[in-house]
């Protein structure tokens, strides 16, 4: 049988059982905690009571772990006790955090464990006469004044209340009295390490160990931890007797392996092996060779004193006189009035292990359930308040999130914004959480950081939060947040310059939110006050009319099938979106025609050669590739009665429903005999051809708001040959002839307008025109066979352009016997849509007509949107005037 008995709580073997249940002795209880550094966590080895070196036993250290060590032949019994203060535990409780992933942070874990070693010695306070705390360090460990400043108000709030009254049914409760424990435990401080180079004498030892008393002792009086009545001291100090221990022995932790070795090499030695046998010295490498370590030179070396005094130095010695204390007067630190008067009990072992099963209980084994429920309100305040009072540094951090919470907020909540967008919200909570960051500390960083979000989006939603409702060009409502019923209801308080229909006015207006106030109702407006407008001569186009009072707008879905309409000519141009080969509506009651085949000629025709020809094939004729031929046309007449017969034929179509309307614009693949609420297009006539000089461009008395240079029509020659020319002979002055081709001048314009009311002609796609002295004889042809971007950057700034947009053809008709018909075709930037008039109106020769174009283009499932940035180079991603928009037919006989 060992030495000392050893088991770990609560299992207890036999043998002690009969030893110590069956014994009345009374035992002195010794506590041993702190700090350990090793795998075993054993802090027992200055004790000198373990039968074998710690490292190689079988015990696996955890936190809470309670070893009992007595030997029969004495009246001590030692608690070991395995806190989160020794490493390997420590290191246990981490990777178990990080494997439940519940490791926030390492403040989080610090107090962790700082908690539960304080439980620990708490504990060991309530049921120990001595406690030895093992210290690492060579200096005391200030942070655990924190700790035991903070057990003292714990004992003195919660402990001193609700443990008395749990003790009146214990058989110890009323020897422990009203201090509730054995008595104030005496707390003897044990350092394993000396500072590097301190000498080893016994006085530069002792006056070290005096120097560390006093300075332990003062700062335990300095923080109230000991206080002159030992029974309200958390726990006492020796008056008279040292309690400051410094371990010398360097080989207190020796590895037991190279022991082993030097033990081995000593057994092995040989008996008649001497250090004079001089024959076996010259074989040897060297002097010593093949002698135990530790015996090595052993004759001729003598311990001096300082070695002398190292080796007999022992910390049990210390530990005994004050166990022999206990057992004749037991502790009596009080100071002043209090001297002489002490609370110290012994109990046998019985007793005593019924007291520590009770007090287990409460201060490890009920804190450690998260599901008890404790019935005693001052117990149920000590398990509330246990952490919060021990934490004290979370408390601050805490006071410190709620001074930056409350900074952060009232920075936000500024009084002067009554109401802000969320790009606005946005950035003011983020420097609210900046700010709230030059405060913030603690595991409560960032739940409060999350609770200051929350408080910035009430208060932003409760009230400041602006409506941004988006307007048809993106623009967000700059009122506060709203219900509106209409989409009129919104503003954003932007105001752009648009002209009227004619161009002779422009006007403010306010950022659209509804396509009928975009592209109906402000030109309606407009034209009242123009006196331009009211006199023009307009072409209506058609419109929904109810018949009913419950109409409504069609409901269908995208992707029906296209329906039946007249083939356009392909379009190659390399300037393009893409190819064109749609149906268009025959609304006109007009069957399209050829050049040889009609009166009708469209003139959307491609610049390849090959299309040209087909066209030529009718009259077996070879033309030349020369750009004029471009131009050309063939006009055949037809007899009345034949041209009767075919408009008869034309005229049957489908009736316009006046139940339901179009939700949108009218584009190629609307159903048949829908039609839109209000025209989003204005064709009107605004004059006489001759209100137009081509040497002075367009007056601002006429056109106000062209940019300079930029103000000038774009002539193109048309070229019509015709079968039967009889009739033009009498028109011959008016007209260039060149054999059986006539030549006709049309002037065009593609005009742009920016938001803030600049006004420009393109004389390409991808060209401004600049002056009137740089226009060539045919410069039209560039932008009628062309695809005409519908969105272009406005030149009025250098920087960020402003985007203009394509609202106006103008158009100037020759004085011939001849009508320039209209059939624009805008595709939008998604490519899903292409918009039309619905209609192919005609053109009464010698006149300067106006096409005004949509505002805002809008589809079946809502606005297409506008863009905010573009270039000249991408110009035509983002849509376009398709070519082929003209046709020019011979003037009917009736007309």
């Amino acid at each position: 049988m060992p030495e000392h008995l050893c088991w770990t709580h609560p299992d207890i073997p036999d043998e002690v059982n009969k030893i110590l249940f069956q014994n009345d002795k009374k035992l002195v209880v010794v506590g041993v905690i702190g700090k350990s550094a090793f795998p075993d966590s054993n802090k027992m080895t200055a004790l000198e009571i373990l039968g074998r070196h710690p490292s190689i036993s079988n015990n696996e250290p955890k936190d809470g772990q309670i070893q009992f060590y007595h030997n029969p032949l004495e009246s001590i019994l030692y608690l070991h006790f395995a806190t989160t203060y020794d490493a390997a535990c420590m290191q246990k409780m981490l990777l178990e955090e990080l494997e439940q992933q519940r490791f926030q942070e390492f403040l989080t874990f610090h107090q962790k464990v700082r908690s539960r070693f304080a439980r620990m010695f708490l504990f060991a306070t309530q049921v120990c006469h001595l406690i030895v705390f093992v210290e690492l360090s060579v200096t005391f460990d200030a942070s655990l004044l924190g700790i035991f400043k903070a057990l003292k108000i714990i004992r003195d709030r919660h402990v001193l209340k609700f443990f008395p009254k749990l003790l009146k049914n214990s058989s110890t409760g009323y020897i422990l009295g009203k201090p509730a424990r054995l008595c104030s435990p005496r707390v003897l401080f044990l350092f394993e390490n000396l500072p590097d180079g301190h000498e080893k004498t016994k006085e530069a030892i002792s006056k070290f160990e005096f120097d560390v008393e006093d300075n332990i002792y003062k700062m335990l009086r300095n923080e109230f931890i000991v206080v002159n009545n030992s029974n309200n001291s958390l726990f006492s100090i020796p008056v008279n007797l040292r309690f400051v221990y410094y371990n010398l022995n360097d080989k207190l932790r020796e590895d037991p392996l190279l022991k082993s070795v030097a033990l081995l090499q000593e057994f092995l030695q040989k008996p008649n092996f001497t250090q004079d046998d001089d024959d076996l010295d010259d074989l040897l490498p060297y002097k010593g060779f093949g002698k135990p370590l530790c015996f090595s030179n052993q004759e001729t070396k003598t311990d001096s004193s300082e070695d002398l005094f190292v080796k007999n130095r022992k910390f049990i010695d210390l530990l005994k006189e004050h166990v022999d204390q206990a057992f004749e007067s037991g502790f009596n630190d009080n100071l002043t009035k209090f001297k002489g008067k002490h609370h110290f009990v012994l109990l046998n072992f019985k007793s005593w292990y019924e007291t520590f099963k009770m007090l287990h209980k409460l201060f490890i084994e009920n804190p450690d359930n998260p599901e008890f429920e404790a019935n005693d309100p001052d117990y149920k305040a000590y398990l509330e308040n246990f952490d919060k009072i021990l934490n004290y540094d979370s408390e601050f951090f805490k006071a410190c999130c709620d001074i930056g919470l409350q900074k952060a907020f009232s920075m936000y909540n500024n009084p002067t914004l009554t109401y802000y967008s969320g790009a606005v919200h946005k950035k003011l909570v983020e420097e609210a959480v900046t700010l709230y960051m030059k405060y913030a500390r603690g595991s409560d960083k960032a739940t409060n950081e999350a609770k200051l979000r929350e408080m910035c989006e009430a208060c932003w939603k409760n009230g400041k939060e602006q409506c941004e409702y988006p307007s048809l060009r993106g623009n967000p409502c700059a009122r506060p947040k709203h219900n509106a019923k209409d989409p009129t209801e919104h503003s954003s308080g932007l105001v752009f310059i648009s002209a009227c229909n004619c161009g002779k006015v422009q006007g403010r207006r306010e950022d659209p939110y509804s396509t009928r106030h975009a592209n109906y109702e402000f030109y309606e407006y407009m034209a009242s006050n123009c006196n331009l407008c009211a006199k023009v001569k307009r072409i209506n186009f058609a419109i929904f009319e109810p018949s009913i009072n419950d109409y409504r707008a069609a409901e269908f879905e995208r992707g029906f099938p296209k329906l039946p309409m007249r083939k356009a000519h392909d379009l190659t141009d390399t300037h393009s979106i893409g190819n064109f080969d749609e149906e268009f509506f025959p609304i006109n009651n007009s069957q399209p025609l050829t050049a040889s085949q009609g009166t009708h000629t469209n003139l959307s025709l491609s610049t390849s050669l090959d299309k040209m020809n087909k066209i030529d094939d009718h009259d077996n004729e070879e033309e030349n590739s020369s750009d004029e031929s471009v131009n050309e046309l063939i006009l055949k007449v037809k007899e009345n009665d034949a041209q009767n017969d075919e408009t008869m034929e034309r005229t049957i179509f489908r009736q316009p429903s006046t139940t339901e309307y179009l939700p949108g614009m009218m584009h190629t693949q609307s159903p048949v005999g829908l039609l839109p609420q209000f025209p989003s297009w204005s064709l009107c006539c605004v004059g006489a051809s001759s209100v137009y000089s081509h040497n002075h461009g367009l007056q601002e008395h006429f056109q106000s708001g062209f940019l300079s240079g930029s103000n000038f029509l774009l002539p193109w020659d048309v070229q019509v040959r015709l079968e039967h020319s009889a009739q033009w002979a009498y028109e011959k002055t008016r007209y260039r002839k060149m054999g059986e081709v006539f030549v006709l001048k049309i002037f065009v314009g593609f005009e742009y307008e920016c938001p803030r009311g600049h006004r420009f002609m393109m004389s390409a796609p991808d060209k401004i025109l600049r002056g009137g002295s740089g226009i060539l004889r045919d410069s039209g042809s560039k932008v009628v066979f062309n695809n005409m971007p519908l969105y272009f950057p406005c030149p009025c700034r250098s920087k960020k352009f402003d985007v203009a947009q394509l609202m106006r053809i103008h158009v100037v008709t020759p004085k011939a016997p001849v009508n320039v018909s209209l059939d624009p075709k805008v595709r939008t930037g998604d490519g899903d849509y292409v918009f039309v008039l619905g209609s192919e109106p005609k053109l009464t020769q010698s006149a300067y007509w106006m096409l005004r174009l949509p505002y805002v283009y809008e589809g079946d499932d809502g606005p297409i949107p506008t863009p905010t940035e573009i270039t000249a180079a991408n110009a035509l991603n983002y849509g376009c005037l398709m070519a082929g928009m003209f046709g020019v037919s011979e003037v009917e006989a009736d007309e």
